[in-house]
């Protein structure tokens, strides 16, 4: 390795270590709560469309259930009076509508089926946000929810010895930003 190339690298971990100590740990907790409440929020609008488009959905196989029961009934009239060429129009049009009721309970139940996967990430990712916000709280009241007392924390010289927890923490909250963002963690 040349010496500049290690020149080089030294002061760039410098500077993301300065940038790391000026960086407010208690506004970023706040910012992650935010995302994580928004990411939530888009989650629950997504399964309101989904119950609605499954709601919809249903209905129209309820229609079409009692327009099947209708054509049923003209089929069996049909039938009663001799005239077997409407029996048989008939009887098509009740095979296209089961063949159509058949596609909607199908689309029905990949719905459903979606609907059950969102529940249980909106439910995952509930856990995470009131994890992250009780150990913002703790944070906060640590700090003292003072701008000076957790612009204080982040320079190790300012309070003493830095304890790895706020570290910990901060990664944490991290990890779980990424594992709620769709878009595998680009922010």
């Amino acid at each position: 390795m040349t010496i500049m190339t290690r020149l080089l690298r030294l002061v760039k971990a410098d500077v993301h270590g300065v940038m790391d100590q000026l960086e407010d740990k208690g506004l970023l907790l706040r910012q992650y709560l935010r995302e994580m409440e928004t990411s939530l929020e888009r989650k629950q609008a997504q399964l309101e469309t989904l119950s609605d488009r499954i709601d919809r959905l249903s209905a129209h196989v309820r229609r079409h259930g009692e327009e099947m029961r209708k054509v049923d009934q003209d089929v069996d009239l049909a039938l009663s009076k001799a005239k077997d060429d409407i029996a048989r129009m008939l009887i098509r049009r009740r095979r296209d509508l089961e063949i159509a009721v058949g596609h909607i309970e199908e689309q029905i139940n990949a719905l459903a089926q979606e609907k059950t996967r969102l529940m249980a990430t909106i439910r995952d990712q509930k856990l995470q946000y009131d994890t992250v916000q009780a150990r913002a709280e703790v944070w906060h009241q640590r700090a003292g929810d003072d701008p000076f007392a957790s612009a204080s924390r982040s320079f190790p010289d300012a309070t003493g010895p830095s304890t790895n927890r706020d570290e910990e923490i901060e990664l944490e909250l991290i990890r779980r930003k990424a594992a709620l963002d769709p878009q595998g963690g680009a922010a």
